[in-house]
Protein backbone atom coordinates (compact mmCIF):
# COMPACT_ATOMS: atom_id res chain seq x y z
CA UNK A 1 0.00 0.00 0.00
CA UNK A 2 1.88 3.22 -0.73
CA UNK A 3 1.72 5.81 1.66
CA UNK A 4 -0.91 8.33 -0.39
CA UNK A 5 -3.20 5.41 -0.19
CA UNK A 6 -2.77 5.01 3.27
CA UNK A 7 -3.27 8.08 4.05
CA UNK A 8 -6.26 8.16 2.80
CA UNK A 9 -7.51 4.85 4.67
CA UNK A 10 -10.65 4.99 6.96
CA UNK A 11 -8.37 3.15 9.66
CA UNK A 12 -5.77 5.95 9.69
CA UNK A 13 -8.09 9.08 11.10
CA UNK A 14 -8.87 6.01 14.42
CA UNK A 15 -4.96 5.59 14.38
CA UNK A 16 -4.54 9.37 14.85
CA UNK A 17 -7.03 10.01 17.83
CA UNK A 18 -5.40 7.23 19.70
CA UNK A 19 -2.34 8.45 19.88
CA UNK A 20 -3.94 11.67 20.88
CA UNK A 21 -5.78 9.56 23.58
CA UNK A 22 -2.28 7.85 24.80
CA UNK A 23 -0.08 11.23 24.98
CA UNK A 24 -2.93 13.26 25.76
CA UNK A 25 -2.83 10.59 29.05
CA UNK A 26 1.02 11.11 28.89
CA UNK A 27 0.76 14.61 29.32
CA UNK A 28 -2.26 14.30 31.85
CA UNK A 29 0.19 12.50 34.19
CA UNK A 30 2.98 15.27 33.45
CA UNK A 31 1.05 17.87 34.44
CA UNK A 32 -0.68 16.68 37.21
CA UNK A 33 1.51 16.96 39.34
CA UNK A 34 1.59 21.30 39.36
CA UNK A 35 -2.12 21.95 40.44
CA UNK A 36 -1.20 19.18 43.14
CA UNK A 37 1.75 21.06 44.60
CA UNK A 38 -0.22 23.02 47.42
CA UNK A 39 -1.53 19.86 48.86
CA UNK A 40 2.04 17.68 48.21
CA UNK A 41 3.70 20.70 49.89
CA UNK A 42 1.22 20.60 52.51
CA UNK A 43 1.04 17.50 53.81
CA UNK A 44 5.30 16.36 53.51
CA UNK A 45 5.99 20.31 54.69
CA UNK A 46 8.47 20.42 51.13
CA UNK A 47 9.96 23.52 49.81
CA UNK A 48 9.38 25.56 46.97
CA UNK A 49 12.98 23.91 45.54
CA UNK A 50 12.72 20.48 46.36
CA UNK A 51 9.44 20.06 44.64
CA UNK A 52 11.22 22.03 41.51
CA UNK A 53 13.56 19.27 41.97
CA UNK A 54 10.78 16.84 41.55
CA UNK A 55 8.71 18.91 38.77
CA UNK A 56 11.53 19.59 36.82
CA UNK A 57 15.26 17.80 37.42
CA UNK A 58 14.07 14.20 38.85
CA UNK A 59 11.64 13.78 36.34
CA UNK A 60 13.73 14.38 33.21
CA UNK A 61 16.73 12.82 34.10
CA UNK A 62 15.31 9.49 33.25
CA UNK A 63 13.50 10.73 30.69
CA UNK A 64 16.47 12.10 28.71
CA UNK A 65 18.54 9.13 29.70
CA UNK A 66 16.08 6.94 27.89
CA UNK A 67 14.42 8.69 24.85
CA UNK A 68 17.06 8.17 22.42
CA UNK A 69 17.39 4.31 23.19
CA UNK A 70 13.95 3.87 22.88
CA UNK A 71 13.51 5.99 20.51
CA UNK A 72 16.34 3.67 18.39
CA UNK A 73 14.05 0.67 19.16
CA UNK A 74 11.11 2.27 17.51
CA UNK A 75 12.95 2.75 14.42
CA UNK A 76 15.11 -0.86 14.25
CA UNK A 77 12.06 -3.00 16.08
CA UNK A 78 8.75 -2.08 16.61
CA UNK A 79 6.92 1.54 17.02
CA UNK A 80 3.93 -0.43 18.40
CA UNK A 81 5.78 -2.35 20.74
CA UNK A 82 7.61 0.60 22.25
CA UNK A 83 4.26 2.97 22.19
CA UNK A 84 2.92 -0.09 24.31
CA UNK A 85 5.66 -0.02 26.77
CA UNK A 86 5.80 3.49 27.63
CA UNK A 87 1.78 4.00 28.39
CA UNK A 88 1.74 1.02 30.24
CA UNK A 89 4.91 1.98 32.14
CA UNK A 90 4.13 6.00 32.84
CA UNK A 91 0.72 4.97 34.13
CA UNK A 92 1.47 2.83 36.58
CA UNK A 93 3.96 4.90 37.85
CA UNK A 94 1.46 7.51 38.45
CA UNK A 95 -0.52 5.76 40.05
CA UNK A 96 2.64 4.87 42.30
CA UNK A 97 2.94 9.04 43.17
CA UNK A 98 -0.47 8.42 44.84
CA UNK A 99 0.82 5.98 47.52
CA UNK A 100 4.25 7.65 48.05
CA UNK A 101 4.43 8.21 51.74
CA UNK A 102 7.27 10.95 51.25
CA UNK A 103 8.89 13.38 49.37
CA UNK A 104 11.53 10.72 48.30
CA UNK A 105 9.05 7.97 46.95
CA UNK A 106 7.38 10.86 45.05
CA UNK A 107 10.60 11.67 43.42
CA UNK A 108 11.11 7.81 42.50
CA UNK A 109 7.38 7.75 41.39
CA UNK A 110 8.30 11.00 39.22
CA UNK A 111 11.49 9.27 37.63
CA UNK A 112 9.67 5.95 36.76
CA UNK A 113 6.85 8.51 34.87
CA UNK A 114 9.88 10.13 33.20
CA UNK A 115 11.19 7.04 32.04
CA UNK A 116 7.98 5.83 30.41
CA UNK A 117 7.17 9.48 28.53
CA UNK A 118 10.74 8.95 27.12
CA UNK A 119 9.12 6.32 24.37
CA UNK A 120 5.94 7.97 23.43
CA UNK A 121 5.85 11.04 21.64
CA UNK A 122 9.00 9.83 19.35
CA UNK A 123 7.06 6.83 18.30
CA UNK A 124 4.03 8.09 17.88
CA UNK A 125 5.21 10.94 15.80
CA UNK A 126 7.19 8.52 13.59
CA UNK A 127 3.75 6.09 13.03
CA UNK A 128 1.76 9.69 11.86
CA UNK A 129 4.89 10.88 9.90
CA UNK A 130 4.60 7.12 8.04
CA UNK A 131 1.19 7.51 7.49
CA UNK A 132 0.92 10.81 6.11
CA UNK A 133 2.37 12.25 3.26
CA UNK A 134 4.18 16.06 2.47
CA UNK A 135 0.71 17.28 1.60
CA UNK A 136 -0.95 16.14 4.72
CA UNK A 137 1.58 15.68 7.77
CA UNK A 138 1.88 19.01 9.41
CA UNK A 139 -1.97 18.80 9.87
CA UNK A 140 -1.51 15.40 11.14
CA UNK A 141 1.22 16.67 13.40
CA UNK A 142 -1.05 19.50 14.32
CA UNK A 143 -3.71 16.97 15.40
CA UNK A 144 -0.99 14.97 17.33
CA UNK A 145 0.22 18.16 18.92
CA UNK A 146 -3.01 19.06 20.45
CA UNK A 147 -2.47 16.47 22.90
CA UNK A 148 -0.19 18.39 24.95
CA UNK A 149 -3.54 20.49 25.82
CA UNK A 150 -6.07 17.59 26.25
CA UNK A 151 -3.60 16.44 28.96
CA UNK A 152 -3.52 19.60 30.51
CA UNK A 153 -7.18 20.02 30.83
CA UNK A 154 -6.82 16.46 31.92
CA UNK A 155 -4.27 16.48 34.02
CA UNK A 156 -4.97 20.53 35.87
CA UNK A 157 -9.02 20.72 35.52
CA UNK A 158 -9.77 17.12 36.09
CA UNK A 159 -7.13 16.67 38.76
CA UNK A 160 -7.86 19.87 40.61
CA UNK A 161 -11.57 18.30 40.46
CA UNK A 162 -10.54 14.91 42.19
CA UNK A 163 -7.79 16.01 44.73
CA UNK A 164 -11.20 18.57 45.91
CA UNK A 165 -13.20 15.70 46.18
CA UNK A 166 -11.02 12.60 47.32
CA UNK A 167 -7.68 14.00 48.31
CA UNK A 168 -4.08 14.53 45.92
CA UNK A 169 -3.24 10.49 46.28
CA UNK A 170 -6.80 9.43 44.07
CA UNK A 171 -5.87 12.26 41.54
CA UNK A 172 -2.77 10.30 40.36
CA UNK A 173 -4.42 7.16 40.75
CA UNK A 174 -7.59 7.82 38.64
CA UNK A 175 -6.05 10.04 36.01
CA UNK A 176 -3.32 6.96 35.25
CA UNK A 177 -5.97 4.54 34.83
CA UNK A 178 -7.68 5.06 31.82
CA UNK A 179 -3.94 4.92 30.47
CA UNK A 180 -4.03 1.42 30.46
CA UNK A 181 -7.09 1.39 28.04
CA UNK A 182 -5.07 3.34 25.63
CA UNK A 183 -2.26 0.66 25.65
CA UNK A 184 -5.02 -1.59 24.90
CA UNK A 185 -6.12 0.33 22.14
CA UNK A 186 -2.31 0.45 20.55
CA UNK A 187 -2.15 -3.08 20.70
CA UNK A 188 -5.03 -3.94 18.52
CA UNK A 189 -4.98 -1.15 16.03
CA UNK A 190 -2.69 -0.60 12.27
CA UNK A 191 0.18 1.36 12.93
CA UNK A 192 1.47 1.34 9.57
CA UNK A 193 3.73 -0.33 6.99
CA UNK A 194 6.52 -0.72 9.11
CA UNK A 195 4.38 -2.65 11.77
CA UNK A 196 3.44 -5.19 9.00
CA UNK A 197 7.16 -6.63 8.77
CA UNK A 198 8.53 -3.96 6.30
CA UNK A 199 12.57 -4.69 6.18
CA UNK A 200 14.45 -1.86 7.39
CA UNK A 201 17.91 -0.95 5.50
CA UNK A 202 20.81 -1.59 8.06
CA UNK A 203 21.31 0.65 11.22
CA UNK A 204 23.66 3.42 10.96
CA UNK A 205 25.29 3.68 14.62
CA UNK A 206 23.37 5.73 17.10
CA UNK A 207 26.12 8.42 17.29
CA UNK A 208 26.33 9.14 13.40
CA UNK A 209 22.57 9.30 13.80
CA UNK A 210 22.61 12.15 15.91
CA UNK A 211 25.83 13.64 14.33
CA UNK A 212 23.37 13.76 11.27
CA UNK A 213 20.65 15.58 13.23
CA UNK A 214 22.94 18.15 14.86
CA UNK A 215 24.95 18.78 11.69
CA UNK A 216 21.37 20.07 10.05
CA UNK A 217 21.28 23.88 10.91
CA UNK A 218 17.29 24.30 10.94
CA UNK A 219 16.81 21.14 12.84
CA UNK A 220 19.72 21.82 15.33
CA UNK A 221 17.94 25.45 15.60
CA UNK A 222 14.49 24.52 15.77
CA UNK A 223 15.30 22.53 19.11
CA UNK A 224 17.51 25.22 20.23
CA UNK A 225 14.41 28.05 19.80
CA UNK A 226 11.44 25.75 21.55
CA UNK A 227 14.21 24.29 24.49
CA UNK A 228 14.66 27.93 25.28
CA UNK A 229 11.52 28.87 25.08
CA UNK A 230 10.28 25.52 27.32
CA UNK A 231 12.82 26.78 30.06
CA UNK A 232 9.99 29.89 30.71
CA UNK A 233 6.94 27.62 29.59
CA UNK A 234 7.63 24.62 31.36
CA UNK A 235 8.49 26.53 34.51
CA UNK A 236 5.31 27.91 33.72
CA UNK A 237 3.07 24.85 33.27
CA UNK A 238 4.46 23.77 37.31
CA UNK A 239 4.39 26.74 38.92
CA UNK A 240 1.43 28.72 36.79
CA UNK A 241 -1.33 27.24 39.32
CA UNK A 242 0.51 28.23 42.45
CA UNK A 243 0.59 31.70 41.20
CA UNK A 244 -3.29 32.16 40.32
CA UNK A 245 -3.60 30.69 44.26
CA UNK A 246 -1.39 32.77 46.07
CA UNK A 247 -1.28 36.17 43.98
CA UNK A 248 -5.36 36.09 42.64
CA UNK A 249 -6.73 34.37 45.67
CA UNK A 250 -7.86 31.24 43.59
CA UNK A 251 -9.31 28.46 45.26
CA UNK A 252 -7.16 24.43 43.39
CA UNK A 253 -10.25 23.76 41.65
CA UNK A 254 -10.40 27.38 40.19
CA UNK A 255 -6.99 27.51 39.53
CA UNK A 256 -7.11 24.35 37.76
CA UNK A 257 -10.35 25.01 36.11
CA UNK A 258 -9.63 28.52 34.06
CA UNK A 259 -5.69 26.57 33.60
CA UNK A 260 -7.57 24.05 31.83
CA UNK A 261 -10.08 26.32 29.91
CA UNK A 262 -7.46 28.39 28.81
CA UNK A 263 -5.42 25.35 27.38
CA UNK A 264 -8.72 23.27 25.65
CA UNK A 265 -9.98 26.61 23.76
CA UNK A 266 -6.34 28.19 22.76
CA UNK A 267 -4.43 25.66 22.84
CA UNK A 268 -6.54 22.95 20.14
CA UNK A 269 -7.14 26.01 18.48
CA UNK A 270 -3.43 26.98 17.77
CA UNK A 271 -1.98 23.21 17.31
CA UNK A 272 -4.92 22.68 14.63
CA UNK A 273 -4.54 25.96 12.70
CA UNK A 274 -1.17 26.33 12.65
CA UNK A 275 -0.41 23.00 10.87
CA UNK A 276 -3.51 23.60 8.83
CA UNK A 277 -1.90 26.41 7.97
CA UNK A 278 1.43 26.24 7.19
CA UNK A 279 0.42 22.78 5.12
CA UNK A 280 -0.97 25.91 3.11
CA UNK A 281 1.76 28.35 3.12
CA UNK A 282 4.43 26.08 2.39
CA UNK A 283 3.55 26.37 -0.99
CA UNK A 284 4.41 29.90 -1.17
CA UNK A 285 7.67 29.31 0.19
CA UNK A 286 9.29 26.43 2.56
CA UNK A 287 10.40 28.98 5.37
CA UNK A 288 6.54 29.36 6.30
CA UNK A 289 7.40 25.97 8.01
CA UNK A 290 9.38 27.32 10.84
CA UNK A 291 7.94 30.44 10.33
CA UNK A 292 4.70 30.81 11.48
CA UNK A 293 5.57 28.69 14.98
CA UNK A 294 8.53 31.50 15.37
CA UNK A 295 5.37 34.59 15.24
CA UNK A 296 3.31 32.41 17.66
CA UNK A 297 6.28 32.75 20.40
CA UNK A 298 7.12 36.41 19.54
CA UNK A 299 3.17 37.66 20.34
CA UNK A 300 3.01 35.85 22.94
CA UNK A 301 5.40 37.29 25.26
CA UNK A 302 3.39 40.84 25.56
CA UNK A 303 0.58 38.19 26.87
CA UNK A 304 2.53 36.30 29.23
CA UNK A 305 3.50 39.59 30.50
CA UNK A 306 0.66 40.57 31.08
CA UNK A 307 -0.34 37.62 32.98
CA UNK A 308 2.38 38.24 35.31
CA UNK A 309 2.08 42.12 35.66
CA UNK A 310 -2.02 42.27 36.11
CA UNK A 311 -2.91 42.69 40.31
CA UNK A 312 -4.31 40.14 42.43
CA UNK A 313 -8.41 39.53 41.65
CA UNK A 314 -7.83 42.05 38.05
CA UNK A 315 -11.52 40.17 36.28
CA UNK A 316 -13.51 41.57 33.74
CA UNK A 317 -17.49 41.47 33.44
CA UNK A 318 -19.02 38.61 31.19
CA UNK A 319 -23.03 38.44 31.24
CA UNK A 320 -22.96 38.15 35.07
CA UNK A 321 -20.34 36.84 35.87
CA UNK A 322 -16.61 38.20 36.40
CA UNK A 323 -14.15 36.02 34.42
CA UNK A 324 -10.24 36.56 36.10
CA UNK A 325 -8.28 38.54 33.24
CA UNK A 326 -5.61 36.28 33.66
CA UNK A 327 -7.80 33.53 32.76
CA UNK A 328 -8.78 35.19 29.07
CA UNK A 329 -5.10 36.29 28.43
CA UNK A 330 -4.31 32.38 29.26
CA UNK A 331 -6.30 31.29 26.27
CA UNK A 332 -4.12 33.68 24.16
CA UNK A 333 -0.92 32.27 25.15
CA UNK A 334 -2.13 28.93 24.18
CA UNK A 335 -3.19 30.12 21.41
CA UNK A 336 -0.05 31.04 19.83
CA UNK A 337 2.41 29.49 21.79
CA UNK A 338 0.95 26.28 20.81
CA UNK A 339 1.50 26.94 16.97
CA UNK A 340 5.27 25.26 16.93
CA UNK A 341 5.02 21.84 17.78
CA UNK A 342 3.00 20.41 15.06
CA UNK A 343 4.81 22.34 12.65
CA UNK A 344 8.21 22.39 14.04
CA UNK A 345 8.17 18.33 13.96
CA UNK A 346 6.37 17.73 10.62
CA UNK A 347 9.81 19.76 9.51
CA UNK A 348 11.68 16.89 11.39
CA UNK A 349 10.05 14.53 9.30
CA UNK A 350 10.87 15.56 6.16
CA UNK A 351 14.71 16.53 6.79
CA UNK A 352 15.69 12.60 7.73
CA UNK A 353 15.42 9.50 6.47
CA UNK A 354 11.91 7.60 7.22
CA UNK A 355 14.22 5.24 9.26
CA UNK A 356 15.71 7.89 11.48
CA UNK A 357 12.64 9.53 12.45
CA UNK A 358 11.73 8.27 15.59
CA UNK A 359 15.53 8.98 16.57
CA UNK A 360 15.70 12.60 15.19
CA UNK A 361 12.37 12.90 16.82
CA UNK A 362 13.82 12.12 20.06
CA UNK A 363 17.34 13.83 20.04
CA UNK A 364 15.10 17.05 19.33
CA UNK A 365 12.89 16.31 22.08
CA UNK A 366 16.35 15.87 24.57
CA UNK A 367 17.24 18.67 23.75
CA UNK A 368 14.16 20.59 24.35
CA UNK A 369 13.52 19.21 27.78
CA UNK A 370 17.72 19.06 28.77
CA UNK A 371 16.54 22.60 28.31
CA UNK A 372 13.08 23.04 29.32
CA UNK A 373 12.43 20.78 32.34
CA UNK A 374 15.47 20.24 33.57
CA UNK A 375 16.00 23.93 34.14
CA UNK A 376 12.59 25.93 33.84
CA UNK A 377 10.33 24.39 37.26
CA UNK A 378 14.08 24.34 39.36
CA UNK A 379 14.74 27.72 38.51
CA UNK A 380 11.42 29.04 38.83
CA UNK A 381 10.78 27.67 42.35
CA UNK A 382 14.47 28.42 43.40
CA UNK A 383 14.20 32.15 42.50
CA UNK A 384 10.81 32.12 43.52
CA UNK A 385 12.48 30.75 47.48
CA UNK A 386 14.93 33.82 47.11
CA UNK A 387 12.89 36.04 46.46
CA UNK A 388 10.03 35.15 49.21
CA UNK A 389 11.41 37.05 52.06
CA UNK A 390 11.70 40.44 49.79
CA UNK A 391 7.81 39.72 47.97
CA UNK A 392 6.15 37.08 50.09
CA UNK A 393 3.41 35.02 48.45
CA UNK A 394 4.56 37.58 45.15
CA UNK A 395 7.59 35.63 44.95
CA UNK A 396 6.63 33.09 42.36
CA UNK A 397 4.95 36.34 40.11
CA UNK A 398 8.24 37.83 39.83
CA UNK A 399 10.01 34.76 39.16
CA UNK A 400 8.28 33.68 36.36
CA UNK A 401 8.24 37.65 35.10
CA UNK A 402 11.78 37.40 34.66
CA UNK A 403 11.77 34.16 32.99
CA UNK A 404 9.25 35.60 30.22
CA UNK A 405 11.92 36.88 28.52
CA UNK A 406 13.19 33.76 27.31
CA UNK A 407 10.03 33.45 25.22
CA UNK A 408 11.25 35.86 22.66
CA UNK A 409 14.80 34.31 22.55
CA UNK A 410 12.95 31.35 21.78
CA UNK A 411 10.94 32.86 19.04
CA UNK A 412 14.10 34.55 17.20
CA UNK A 413 16.06 31.20 17.47
CA UNK A 414 13.00 29.67 15.12
CA UNK A 415 13.27 32.74 12.77
CA UNK A 416 16.81 31.85 12.16
CA UNK A 417 16.10 28.22 11.83
CA UNK A 418 13.11 29.28 9.33
CA UNK A 419 15.68 30.65 7.26
CA UNK A 420 17.64 27.81 6.76
CA UNK A 421 15.04 25.16 6.33
CA UNK A 422 14.32 25.63 2.87
CA UNK A 423 18.48 24.94 2.18
CA UNK A 424 18.55 21.63 4.21
CA UNK A 425 15.59 20.55 2.15
CA UNK A 426 17.08 21.62 -0.98
CA UNK A 427 20.33 20.42 -0.10
CA UNK A 428 19.14 16.37 0.44
CA UNK A 429 18.73 15.93 4.06
CA UNK A 430 15.15 14.47 4.02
Amino acid sequence: MSRHSEARAPWVGLVLLTLVAANGFSYADRYLFSILIPAIKAEFGASDGSLGLIGGPIFVISFVALSLPLARLADRWSRRGVLMLAVVTWSVATALCGVAANVVQLGIARALVGAGEAGGMPASQAIVSDLYDDRRRSGAMGVLASSTYLGLVLGIAGGAAIAAAWGWRWAFVLIAAPGLACALLVALLPLGRRERGGAAPPALPALTVLRRCWGIPSLRLLALGIGTFNIFAYGAAVWMPAYFIRSHGMSLVAAGSWLGIGAAVGGFAGSLASGALVDRLRLRGEQWQLSVPAWGFIVSLPIYMAILLLPGGSAVPVGGAAIPTVALLSVLTALFSSAAMGPAFGAIARLVAAEERAQATAFAIVLINVMGSAFGPLLAGLVSDALGARFGAESLRYSLLAMSTLVLAGGLLLLWASLRYPHDLARGAA
